[in-house]
């Protein structure tokens, strides 16, 4: 893939139409996020299954993994790229304050002082100070991990721990503080679970590993969650109020310890505020894939997202979900070399599958913008990354607002997971057909991966007559279907096109409730 040697054009040709579009960009940007106060925390909904600004109306979480943005770019860079975001309707960045390892960002500054979190190097986070301000400037949240997950645990590769729970509070504890009243979001973990393998039995992931006896060998957990629990509480000692705080997993476990679900590491801890899942690149089990790992028995596959979403929703005590990564657009399909691309469809299918299974949003991703692949400043290693500024313009980047706009134009906080909406066979993996619905019966909308034909169960709608229309994920259009229909029994309903990327929502309205079209402001 894909690096054609154009990346000095294409950096070219994105910085003018960047340039073109800034100002009716920056527009629609103050129009869309003019009632977002970024100077407060998103909150949770009154029933705990939905996001809120701090005025109480509907935050819906559209994020971008950007997670090398505070050491990758220069300011023109950062600029350029929360622009972009802003544009396309993103609502959350998420970023890494303490990345994958103590490498230095572009003015060669490093994060910590001798590695030592209660150094943090005021050079580095100069830098971190600007790109914050800078996405504020553009009505952007930065859902900022503290650090990626191996700085705690080890890791995938057995990085250095540095982190205890006694300098987890005081690094908690001066973030939160430098940062307070930026509307950050806190993101803990970072692709990895709170139990994780101690150091001298971590994984070697996607090496050889000749005399590992198997998945099924010992494996020695340690519990991690107390230096969780210390960063927390420096959060909130340094935030001097109720932080928003969720936690970034792994997308598979280990012998003897959960499904890695947020909930079942973290349900009980008062900080946690939002669950969010790690769903993963994987068409086919980790464990599969990866036979080496040492202990590791049970991972997500990304094409069935909607199942654990949907678990995570029905959790107790109730909380959003959102699934943090998932399928990522221009990723090798098990992140092997040498396989296919997960695509724009493949992207845009698993979005659509987590927010009808109950998510409170979604986090895209695109590996070589989370990484910020750039020619000039580091060759390509391991896999064929394409430049960072010709990715942004990916597909998908552009097209999930739709899905937040089709989600906002309809009564957001009422909204539930309904798969007995439909009648007859609801299809496994990427041709699942997901359904949800207002809880009022206001309306109905189901997801169809390929179009085609479905039949849906209408008496679950108020009233006695309904309207229908089809909403194109790709393109954000809406179109009704002329006559209307009884709500006494089911009715079949065709789609405008079928086939293998087009994906189609059935849009079910009560005739009383009088909604604009999908994707419309109501």
């Amino acid at each position: 893939m894909r690096n054609d040697g154009s990346n000095q054009s294409g950096w070219h040709r994105w910085r003018v139409a960047a340039s073109a579009a800034s100002i009716l960009g920056l527009c629609l940007v103050l129009r869309a996020y003019g009632a977002d106060d970024l100077t407060r925390p998103i909150r949770v909904s009154p029933d705990g299954h939905f996001l809120a600004q701090p005025d109480g109306s509907p935050f819906f979480w559209l994020g971008d993994s950007a997670l090398q943005l505070f050491k990758h770019l220069n300011h023109e860079e950062a600029d350029l790229y929360l622009q972009d975001r802003a544009q396309k309707g993103f609502t959350v960045i998420q970023a890494v304050a303490l990345g994958f390892n103590q490498s230095k960002n572009r003015d060669g500054e490093v994060p910590l002082v001798d590695n030592d979190p209660t150094r943090p190097n005021e050079r580095y986070f100069a830098n971190v100070d600007w790109v914050i301000d800078r996405a504020r400037h553009y009505g952007l949240r930065i859902a900022m991990l503290p650090a990626w997950g191996d700085k705690v645990t080890g890791g995938w590769a057995a990085d250095p721990q540095i982190f205890t729970p006694a300098n987890a509070r005081v690094y908690g504890r001066w973030l939160a503080s430098r940062y307070r009243e930026k509307g950050i979001l806190w993101v803990l973990g970072g692709d990895t679970n709170p139990l994780w393998p101690e150091r001298s039995l971590a994984n070697q992931f996607g090496t050889a590993n000749e005399g590992v006896e198997g998945r099924n060998s010992p494996t020695v957990i340690v519990d991690y969650r107390p230096i969780y629990d210390a960063l927390a509480l420096g959060l909130t000692e340094g935030d001097g109020g109720h932080p928003f705080i969720t936690y970034h997993p792994t997308n598979s476990s280990f012998s003897g310890t959960a499904d890695p679900r947020t909930s079942l590491y973290l349900g009980d801890r008062p900080w946690l505020d939002m669950n969010m899942l790690q769903t993963g690149h994987f068409a086919d089990p980790v464990h599969q894939v990866f036979p080496q790992i040492i202990g590791l028995i049970f991972s997500w596959k990304g094409t069935t997202n909607y199942e654990p979403v949907n678990a995570e929703y029905h959790s107790t005590p109730t909380r959003p979900i959102v699934d943090g990564e998932t399928r990522w657009e221009d990723l090798p399909i098990n992140q092997l070399k040498g396989n296919a691309y997960w695509t724009a469809y493949d992207t845009r299918n698993g979005a659509y599958h987590a927010v009808f299974a109950g998510a409170a949003g979604h986090n895209y991703g695109n590996e070589n913008v989370a990484n910020f692949f750039n020619p000039a400043v580091k060759p390509a290693e391991e896999m064929e990354w394409k430049p960072w500024m010709d990715a942004l313009q990916s597909p998908v980047s552009g097209q999930l607002h739709f899905l937040k706009d089709l989600m906002l134009s309809r009564p957001y906080f009422t909204r539930m997971p309904d798969q007995s909406l439909i009648a007859g066979d609801q299809g496994q993996g990427v041709e699942h057909l997901s359904a949800t619905r207002d809880g009022t019966g206001q309306y109905a909308m189901i997801y169809l991966p390929h179009g085609g034909d479905i039949t849906i169960n209408l008496a679950k709608l108020s009233g006695s007559r309904v309207r229908a229309w089809w909403f194109n994920p790709r393109t954000g259009a809406a179109a009704t279907v002329e006559r209307t229909f009884s709500t006494r029994r089911a009715r079949a309903f065709t789609s405008p096109t079928q086939g293998s990327e087009d994906d189609w929502v059935l849009v079910v309205d009560s005739i009383g409730s009088h909604f604009p079209p999908p994707g419309r402001e109501p």
